[in-house]
């Protein structure tokens, strides 16, 4: 009894460093797993055996220490899986199933060194589900640890972040996600704002004061969505609340949250709608211009090249009039010591970043304009912010400014680099290109980059190589990696092990469904080893680790 109260509070102890370590830590995130594992094999180790083989002779025990170790764990293995093919746990065992289409996908693949990486990515979801199976479920009082000590650390990560945000000079919010990252980060953000609602408007075990504590810990999370911009967050956040008040409001009789619920969502909607439409109005204004009345030289004598052409804007002036290319170059060069032909800090042209710069502060682009330019602003340019707005206004402003930018951008230049909604349009374009002659079984495990490159070179595509990433959807991942059997037994495997446990009616499992199944639309959600383990460690935790069902 002593032992198996040693080996639980083993289990407990290394979910609890998995939980913290999922957004603080990709190395004790794998730490931990290999402490699950290695908790799971002690805890099926033939016990009678150890212990008669170390009261041997000592001569013996250090003779065949490791032979008797060997034995003692691959027994312990056997044990294991033994116990996890059992019928019971086929929803288990069909999740996992995963990893082996991934191993299928190995027997055609053309490059090995890749697909066996991918492998090493994917095994925590073959691990993972035969950890929780077999191991002694959690009750409500321990899971219910477990859940916050998860969104203790998510809020740990936020505040970190933050004052890497107030005290470096970031130029892009992406960059203030240091542990993993920033999508995956905002996916974990949002779970755990739902996880708090629940524990706010739910639980009836806490007092007031921790619920208020809760409270503005949530607040701060969809605060922290804003600061970092993260449009991906909120969007998710937005529709799983929809989604999951829709739910709620077929299932209460309630008439005033009928009437209330709806109305609200119609009120939110209609504000972000007017917001966006604002910043369109910036992103589309034209300060008037009499092309024909354009001034011929600068002020020191030299011509203009003005092509009025191309009708290009940034906040609101004309970018390709009054251009002076020698006199920027030479005025730039002795204010900076990058180099005016060369990249800025984003790898962006550094002349046309400083062409949008000088448009955006209504400067023309000859020597006084950059003249003008203070020491901040030549800096601003140097780490490759291309237009004033992105520093004045709020990070959440400037995100929606710059997709809508983007999107006008991209109407003109038909060009997406560098636009990461309109960079999609793109990977989606490819990969129904990459389809349509491997649709049946897929290019394999490790062939999709190579896919990609050559479909990229086909289509003549404009992106520049830096930006020339996969599909950025998981499903056409998962159809493009194995074709269109793999994509159907990939949606089998989501959906049959919550039907078959019925726990679509479950409040925390519902809730990460919607935010992972959601995430998958716009990115390759489990193509990294954090996201992978993350869908791996909550998708077993959630459906195979608990005892209690909580209804929505």
């Amino acid at each position: 009894m002593e032992h198996k109260k040693i080996i639980t509070w083993m289990y407990l102890g290394a979910m609890a460093l998995m939980v913290v370590s999922i957004p603080l830590s990709k190395f004790m995130m794998s730490v931990s797993q290999f402490t699950l594992a290695g908790t799971l094999l002690l805890d099926h180790i033939n016990r009678q055996r150890a212990l008669g083989f170390f009261k041997s002779p000592t001569a013996k025990v250090i003779l065949l220490f490791i032979p008797m170790g060997i034995m003692l764990l691959a027994e312990s293995v056997y044990r294991i899986f033994r116990k996890f093919f059992q019928k019971e746990n086929l929803p288990a065992i069909i999740f996992s199933s995963i990893f082996l289409l991934h191993i299928i996908g190995l027997l055609y693949t053309t490059d090995l060194p890749y697909a066996f990486k991918d492998i090493r990515v994917k095994l925590p979801i073959f691990i993972l589900p035969v950890i929780f199976s077999v191991s002694p479920s959690l009750d409500f009082k321990k899971f219910r640890f477990l859940i916050l000590l998860f969104t203790a650390a998510v809020f740990a990560g936020t505040l970190i972040s933050t004052q890497i945000l107030l005290t470096q000079d970031i130029t892009d919010t992406r960059y203030i996600s240091i542990f993993i990252s920033h999508i995956r980060f905002s996916l974990l953000i949002v779970y755990a704002f739902f996880i708090l609602l629940f524990f706010i408007f739910r639980e009836k075990g806490f007092r007031f004061f921790r619920k208020l504590i809760f409270f503005l810990i949530a607040i701060w999370f969809i605060i922290y969505l804003f600061i970092s911009a993260s449009m991906t967050g909120l969007v998710i956040l937005s529709l799983t609340l929809l989604i999951l008040l829709v739910i709620g409001l077929f299932r209460t009789k309630n008439i005033f949250l009928r009437i209330g619920v709806p109305t609200g969502i119609i009120v939110t909607l209609g504000l972000f709608i007017y917001f966006l439409i604002s910043i369109a109005n910036d992103v589309y204004k034209v300060h008037p211009v009499s092309f024909s009345n354009l001034d011929k030289k600068t002020a020191q004598g030299n011509l203009y090249w003005n092509d009025t052409s191309i009708n290009e804007i940034e906040n609101g002036y004309y970018v390709w009039i009054y251009i002076a290319t020698r006199e920027m170059r030479e005025a730039w060069n002795q204010r900076s010591d990058m180099d005016f032909d060369g990249e800025d800090a984003r790898s962006q042209t550094l002349k046309f970043t400083l062409m949008r710069f000088l448009t955006s502060k209504g400067f023309r682009k000859d020597a006084e304009g950059v003249n003008k330019l203070s020491e901040e602003e030549i800096n601003l340019v140097e780490q490759g912010v291309a237009n004033v707005i992105y520093h004045e206004k709020s990070h959440f402003y400037v995100r929606l400014y710059k997709l809508i930018w983007g999107f006008k951008h991209y109407q003109i230049s038909n060009n997406p680099s560098g636009m990461s909604l309109f960079q999609r349009f793109e990977y989606w374009k490819a990969s129904t290109g990459i389809l349509k002659d491997h649709w049946l079984t897929g290019v394999g495990t490790g062939d999709l980059d190579i896919a990609f490159d050559s479909q990229y070179d086909k289509m003549n595509s404009q992106l520049k190589e830096p930006f020339r990433w996969r599909s950025h959807n998981q499903l056409l991942a998962i159809f493009i990696g194995f074709g269109i059997l793999g994509l159907i037994w990939f949606l089998i495997t989501l959906l049959y092990p919550p039907i078959k446990l019925n726990m679509f009616s479950d409040y925390f499992y519902l809730s990460f469904f919607i935010i992972i199944t959601l995430s998958m639309i716009t990115e390759d959600t489990i193509e990294t080893q954090a996201g992978a383990t993350i869908f791996a460690f909550f998708t077993s935790l959630l459906l195979f680790g608990r005892k209690d069902k909580v209804r929505i």
